[in-house]
């Protein structure tokens, strides 16, 4: 299986021996010496290369010289050769044609070579290690594409895409927000422990899937029961809670009735992480990049950063790394990401809020397009939801006050509409509406 085109490598050299400035054009295309498959081609576009950086002509006469000098003449080729490379050109002007036909093969000839070595290896390679090699083989394929691959004509960028995305159910919040938290976008939540974060996420999940877009939770802290138990209670109506009494006081528990209604209602809606994989930065974009593609998955839930595997001397890095990802695959599939990370000690002592009260590298706020924080004093039943930062609309510095419900697992604002919500788990025939 031959990987490679004779006649596109000597056309390349033939145009540039004709008109020099065709070296440019290989440098738009990232055209490297080792795309060429044959070495003598490789040495003469060194060659050409070193000339066209030191502004000097590039003929057969200068570039055989060039090779004198560098004891490389004979092999390849001879002067004879060079002048021959000027004689097999058919159009100079379709030098990026040719190009991309050198580029095709060398791209071709380097998967062949990663294929190969993994089909070797293959047997004894875990899921992790195939992951890594996709996504290696990936960075390949893009590490050859050309300068125009890397940029967009802004005349062709449409701005009439309305502005919008994930409601989160508090009214206020999401009018300020832009519409809920817009598509695209990554948002940083981030507060005490006990300050309701996880509720208030069960909430927007909830609201999510009511209004049609399925949604994904990764929660290193909490079995898949929690979860669910967790996430039942917040969107059970009132008729499907039942009041108990123990040693430990009152509670609340979701009917049979109601948790086969709301199983129901999230197949197929809502997704957990598995806990039987390693939760680290290459596992949890592959679960994203699955769900969004396959699933049609639009809001994904990641709580917490301290539980994703980041560990190591270079942790933070790694942290880093880890946000820019999940900032990429935001933009890319047009997809939310909230991930909830605790504020750091120093937290405690500041009057006001900011957003470098984050637990972790000091760069993951920067990242952001939205940093919330949630705020609950002592064993009070209100916490106070801050918007620090907000790339969309610019507002920030807004504050309001949430109640939560122990009964309903629900935070509401004072309007009450949000323990009204009923989120459309009962099939049509038996919802009711209840205040």
């Amino acid at each position: 299986m031959a990987l490679y085109n004779l006649g596109a490598e000597q056309s390349i050299l033939g145009a540039i021996l004709i008109e020099p400035e065709l070296v440019s054009v290989g440098n738009q295309f990232n055209l490297s010496v080792y795309d060429f498959f044959h070495p003598q081609h490789q040495i003469i576009y060194k060659h050409m290369q070193k000339l066209y950086e030191r502004n000097e002509k590039i003929d057969p006469v200068t570039l055989s010289s060039e090779l004198t000098n560098h004891d490389q003449l004979d092999k390849v080729g001879g002067v004879a050769y060079l002048t021959s490379l000027v004689t097999v050109v058919p159009s100079v002007s379709n030098i990026s044609y040719y190009i991309r036909i050198v580029k095709d093969f060398s791209m071709k000839r380097s998967g062949h070579e990663m294929l190969a070595t993994t089909s070797k290896n293959i047997k004894s390679m875990d899921q992790k290690s195939l992951i890594t090699f996709s996504e290696d083989f990936k960075s390949m394929i893009m590490d050859n594409s050309n300068s125009e691959d890397l940029v967009v004509n802004a005349s062709k960028v449409s701005i009439s895409v309305q502005r919008g995305g994930i409601l989160t159910g508090f009214a206020g919040l999401d009018a300020l927000l832009g519409d809920g938290l817009n598509f695209g976008t990554l948002t940083v939540l981030t507060g005490s422990p006990g300050a309701g974060k996880s509720t208030f996420l069960n909430q927007i999940i909830a609201n999510a899937i009511s209004n049609g877009f399925n949604s994904f939770l990764y929660s290193g802290e909490l079995t898949y029961e929690m979860c669910m138990d967790w996430f039942t209670r917040t969107v059970a109506n009132p008729q499907h809670l039942l009041n108990y009494t123990s040693n430990m006081g009152k509670y609340a528990k979701v009917s049979d009735e109601g948790l086969e209604m709301i199983t129901q209602w999230v197949d197929d809606k809502l997704f957990f992480y598995s806990k039987e994989a390693k939760a680290d930065e290459a596992n949890i974009s592959h679960a994203i990049e699955y769900l969004a593609t396959k699933k049609n998955v639009k809001l994904f839930v990641l709580d917490n950063l301290m539980t994703l595997d980041c560990s190591g001397n270079d942790k933070y890095e790694k942290q880093i790394i880890a946000v820019k990802s999940l900032k990429r695959l935001a933009k890319k599939y047009k997809i939310v990401i909230v991930l909830v990370a605790h504020s750091n000690k120093n937290s405690m002592m500041n009057k006001e809020p900011h957003v470098f009260e984050i637990s972790g590298a000091s760069e993951i706020p920067n990242l952001a397009d939205y940093v919330l924080k949630a705020s609950r004093e002592g064993r009070e039943p209100e916490t106070e939801l801050f918007v620090l930062k907000n790339r969309i609309t610019g507002s920030i510095r807004y504050k309001t006050m949430l109640t939560f419900d122990t009964a309903r697992k629900r935070f509401f604002t004072k309007t009450g509409n949000e323990l009204k919500k009923d989120f459309g788990y009962m099939p049509s025939y038996e919802q009711e509406s209840f205040d």
